[in-house]
């Protein structure tokens, strides 16, 4: 990690208005990002913008999570942080990522990621169990901050091929253009060949 700290937004002290707040951050990016894959201008989309006819959080993150070239644990985090998002902000039980592990099923597949990813094979169990909150808030942090980096992945790999395919283009059409001009020179009394050769040129040149 970066010495500039997580990419997050907020600590607020109560969980459900931390997590709810760093997802409204992770949204607005997701939106930033498709809308730039797609030449889309956000405020005019209905589909990627903000108003009520636009896509929801879960569907803006499986749009995400369809694009070529996540590897099996990005995929699980984006994943991961869409059910903490949808538990915290639609279940009124769940205040605490102790009731999250315990009183839902994608409970325990989240605090084994959570294991896998940021901690070695122990676990907390080193842990005083009062601290587990703490701990496990953090994890929230560290999963934020690893699924903006994913986002910015995204973004940056369609930018770079974006570029390379700008770069591509100018090329050929340069390419293309010298290889012309050459095969004027070849037999130089074809002047229908050359005439049309012309043409073509002035097209490209356009």
């Amino acid at each position: 990690m970066s010495g500039k700290g997580f990419n997050i937004v907020s600590t607020h002290e109560n969980m459900r208005l931390c997590i709810i707040e760093n997802c409204i951050f992770i949204e607005e990016t997701v939106s930033y990002v498709l809308g730039t894959i797609l030449n889309i201008d956000l405020k005019e989309s209905k589909s990627f913008g903000f108003d009520s006819s636009a896509f929801s959080f879960n569907q803006k993150v499986q749009i995400i999570m369809d694009i070529k070239g996540l590897d099996s644990q990005e995929l699980k985090q984006l994943k991961t942080l869409m059910n903490i998002r949808n538990k915290f902000a639609h279940l009124s039980e769940i205040k605490t990522f102790d009731d999250l592990f315990s009183k839902t099923k994608v409970g325990k597949e989240i605090k084994r990621n959570f294991n896998e990813w940021y901690f070695d094979k122990k676990g907390v169990a080193d842990i005083p169990k009062q601290n587990h909150e703490k701990v496990y808030r953090l994890c929230f942090y560290l999963l934020v901050h690893n699924v903006i980096e994913i986002l910015m992945k995204i973004a940056g790999e369609h930018m770079y091929e974006l570029g390379l395919a700008d770069g591509k283009k100018e090329f050929i059409e340069r390419l293309n253009y010298e290889l012309l001009e050459s095969l004027k020179t070849i037999d130089g009394g074809k002047k229908y060949i050359s005439g049309i050769l012309d043409k073509v040129v002035n097209v490209m040149k356009k």
